[in-house]
C-alpha cells in the first residue's frame, strides 16, 4: 500500500493542480468553487496543509488542515479544522483514509487541544475519537415584521435597507474583508472571530447583504415571509429587531443557524441537522458541549 505523508504546497509547485484533479473526481465542482472564492482572497495552498497519499504520481487520498480561532463558551481557542477529506473511489477500502489519518492525528495533536470537522459520514470518524455534537437551529414565529416602512415612527424616515454587496467591486470585497478581520463573534457559546478563508470558500456563489448604516454583513436567505440567517459579521453585534427593521421585505419567522445569545436570546432552540445531513463533528475538549448551538455555515470546512 502507498505510504501516506504531509506534503508541503511550497515545496512541491504541481501539488495543488494534482489535489485539484483528486477533489473533482471525488466532489465534481470543489475546485471551480476554490476559483470563484480565489477574488475574496482564498489561497488554499497558504491556508490549507495538505496530507496524502500517492500512487505513481497519482494522488489517491487527501486531508487537508488549516487552523481557526474559534469563540467557545465566553473564551478564544485555535482550533485544528479537518476538511476536503478525499479519497479515488476506485481505491476506497484499501486502507488509504486510515493511513492518511495515521498521519494527520499527531500532527494535530502537536498543535491543538481541539480538532473540528464536518461530514456526512460521522460513522467514518468515530475511529479515530470523533464524537458527533447535536446541532440546533433558533426559531422565532412571532416576529410580526412588515419591512421597513413598519419599523418607522410617524414622520420618520425609514432606516436604510440591506443591499447586495457585489464582489466584483473592490470596495464592497475590501468593506468585508475588514468587517471578517475586525469581527465580534455572531455567538459567545460558538462563533468565529478573524477567519476569511472558509467564509470566502463557503459564500462566494451566495453574496451576503451590508447594512450601511450599522456596517454590518448580513448572511442570510428570505423565502416567502421567512428570514433565515446564517451569520451576522460586525464589530458590534446588533439585536435583531435592528436587523429586522432593515429588511425591506415583511417577516413572520425568523430561523438563525446559530446560537443568538447576542442577537436575541428568546428564539426557541429546535434540533436541526444542516442540510439535513452536515454533522458537527470534534476530538478533544469542546466547553460549550451539551448547549444548544451551531457552527455557521460560513465557517464550516
Amino acid at each position: 500500500m502507498p505510504a501516506a505523508r504531509m506534503a508541503s504546497y511550497a515545496d512541491e509547485p504541481a501539488l495543488l493542480d494534482r489535489v485539484r484533479e483528486l477533489l473533482e473526481r471525488v466532489f465534481p465542482g470543489l475546485p471551480a468553487q476554490m476559483d470563484l472564492a480565489a477574488p475574496l482572497g482564498l489561497r488554499w495552498d497558504r491556508c490549507s496543509t495538505p496530507f496524502v497519499a500517492e500512487s505513481v504520481g497519482r494522488l489517491i487520498a487527501h486531508v487537508g488542515v488549516m487552523e481557526m480561532r474559534l469563540v467557545l463558551a465566553g473564551e478564544e481557542h485555535r482550533v485544528g479544522v479537518l476538511h476536503a477529506v478525499a479519497t479515488d473511489p476506485a481505491e476506497r477500502r484499501r486502507g488509504h483514509f486510515r493511513a492518511v489519518m495515521a498521519e494527520v492525528l499527531p500532527w494535530c495533536e502537536r498543535r491543538w487541544a481541539t480538532l473540528v470537522l464536518n461530514t456526512g459520514q460521522p460513522e467514518l470518524y468515530e475511529p479515530f475519537g470523533f464524537r458527533t455534537i447535536p446541532e440546533h437551529r433558533f426559531v422565532s414565529t412571532d416576529c410580526a415584521h412588515g419591512g421597513r416602512a413598519a419599523a418607522k415612527g410617524i414622520g420618520a424616515a425609514a432606516p436604510p435597507a440591506f443591499r447586495a454587496l457585489d464582489y466584483g467591486l473592490a470596495g464592497d470585497r475590501d468593506r468585508l474583508r475588514a468587517l471578517l478581520a475586525e469581527r465580534v463573534p455572531v455567538s459567545r457559546r460558538l462563533g468565529v472571530v478573524g477567519e476569511a478563508q472558509a467564509f470566502a470558500f463557503n459564500e462566494a456563489a451566495r453574496p451576503p447583504a451590508w447594512g450601511p448604516d450599522l456596517d454590518v454583513v448580513l448572511c442570510s436567505e428570505h423565502e416567502g415571509t421567512t428570514l433565515r440567517i446564517h451569520d451576522v459579521i460586525a464589530r458590534r453585534m446588533p439585536t435583531l429587531d435592528v436587523i429586522l427593521a432593515r429588511i425591506d421585505a415583511p417577516v413572520d419567522r425568523v430561523e438563525c443557524y446559530f446560537a443568538p445569545d447576542l442577537l436575541d436570546p428568546g428564539l426557541a432552540a429546535e434540533p436541526h441537522v444542516l442540510h439535513g445531513e452536515e454533522h458537527l463533528m470534534v476530538r478533544g475538549p469542546f466547553p460549550p458541549e451539551g448547549e444548544p448551538l451551531m457552527l455557521p455555515r460560513p465557517a464550516r470546512c
